[in-house]
């Protein structure tokens, strides 16, 4: 059982609705922007979904069970996190304009693929705060489109799950967590 949960962002948490990820200016953006800013504008066709807009008019929809799966671990005393290949400040901003930045324990968001190293990182943070836990008690789930995270993660011994392969609901992960 895991005791963290940690989830990426871009295609994962949310779906850029408009084709470019969060901190991109352009499809091959290789720097990213990390200063936009993130609006909720409505909900889309499906109830449970929320749609953001960039500053820049990009859209990024919540998936529609996100904010369930998020409040459910929470309530159950799992810790939460997002780790994602972005700016940490956008991240943090679009998780806000979302309305779900309550129920997210941690935030690591670097500018590389290194997700092992940022995972590790959350961990470190987690004890920080007095929470003994392990590589072994958290899990990463990603859509991981270059198919490299799973392989990080086995290596420092972490679970994953790659989304859309694996899981195709984020509601899949709840079985697999617990209080830590």
């Amino acid at each position: 059982m895991y005791k963290l949960v940690a989830f990426d962002g871009d295609d994962t948490l949310w779906t850029p609705a408009s084709g470019l990820n969060l901190s991109d200016r352009t499809p091959t953006d290789a720097t990213g922007r990390p200063d936009f800013s993130y609006r909720l504008v409505d909900q889309t066709e499906d109830k449970d979904a929320l749609l953001v807009r960039r500053d820049d008019g990009a859209l990024f929809a919540l998936r529609p069970e996100a904010s369930r799966v998020l409040a459910t671990l929470k309530a159950r005393g799992v810790l939460v996190g997002v780790i994602s290949y972005n700016h940490e400040a956008n991240v943090r901003r679009i998780l806000e304009a979302f309305g779900v930045i309550a129920w997210i324990d941690y935030v690591v968001a670097e500018w590389h693929t290194g997700k092992d190293r940022m995972l590790k990182r959350m961990l470190d943070m987690a004890r920080l705060d007095g929470y003994s836990i392990e590589p072994g008690h958290a899990i990463l789930v990603d859509d991981d489109p270059d198919d490299i995270y799973r392989g990080q993660c086995a290596r420092m011994g972490a679970g994953f799950r790659c989304f859309g392969h694996d899981i195709r609901d984020l509601g899949e992960v709840l079985p697999l967590a617990q209080n830590p």
